[in-house]
């Protein structure tokens, strides 16, 4: 018996997260398939001074140090950014495009 009320509740808890909460939420999960099967490509990495992004085309892209500090925020056009006057160390950057965020680690020499 209480295999079957286990089965019951479980089958219940499990069904509802895959509810749909909102009107645009198909909406929004194809746009985060969309910024996920874009390539974006931080290159080279690691680099001894220079360091492209390339990511669609709109998005922005914040960058944080490994220790977490801000570094700034670059809108990406044409063929990326250019992230020359970064010193030495291990830097995050942030792409986000259409409300979604890919993250891509990468480091300076």
């Amino acid at each position: 018996m209480k295999q079957i009320v286990f089965l019951q509740l479980f089958l219940v808890v499990g069904l509802s997260t895959f509810a749909q909460s909102e009107d645009n939420e198909i909406i929004r999960i194809q746009k985060k398939r969309e910024l996920a099967t874009y390539e974006i490509h931080v290159y080279p990495n690691p680099s001894t001074d220079r360091v492209f992004i390339h990511a669609p085309e709109g998005a922005s892209c914040e960058v944080y140090s490994s220790t977490g500090t801000y570094v700034g925020t670059w809108e990406i056009q044409g063929e990326g950014i250019s992230l020359e006057d970064l010193g030495s160390g291990s830097y995050i950057a942030m792409i986000r495009n259409a409300g979604e965020m890919v993250r891509r680690k990468f480091v300076i020499l």
